[in-house]
């Protein structure tokens, strides 16, 4: 399955802002101080937002998009210092014998995720 989430973390404020106008609720989140699952400290707050979970790439893609316009939309950027925002994309390539898979990014998404302030992380 592929699937597509928004890990966002900064100053308290400015997650609690963010958080407040997703389209979505976040699916977990983690104050300053709180242990991670590998054990460290974490050094701000943040939450984790799924955008789209789907077997087909290109369906995964309108998910994608359809969040990060709805986001912007509603006036959500993470181009400012207090905040960071990765969008996690992890992708299974297809077998052989279902022929090849592709994800495939267009130059107006990459556009988009740069004037949003996104950084884009892909794993297989």
């Amino acid at each position: 399955m592929n699937i597509a989430t928004l890990k966002v973390n900064g100053d308290e404020a400015a997650v609690a802002d963010v958080r407040d106008g997703l389209p979505s609720e976040p699916e977990s989140d983690w104050k300053k101080g709180d242990i991670s699952p590998t054990g460290r400290t974490r050094i701000d707050h943040g939450f984790y937002v799924t955008l789209g979970t789907d077997p087909n790439p290109d369906t995964l893609m309108r998910h994608i998009r359809a969040y990060l316009h709805e986001c912007q939309a509603r006036g959500i950027t993470f181009d400012v210092a207090p905040i960071q925002a990765e969008l996690r994309v992890a992708f299974v390539s297809a077998a052989p014998e279902q022929g090849s898979s592709t994800l495939d990014f267009t130059l107006a998404d990459l556009t988009l995720l740069l004037e949003m302030g996104i950084a884009l992380s892909i794993s297989s």
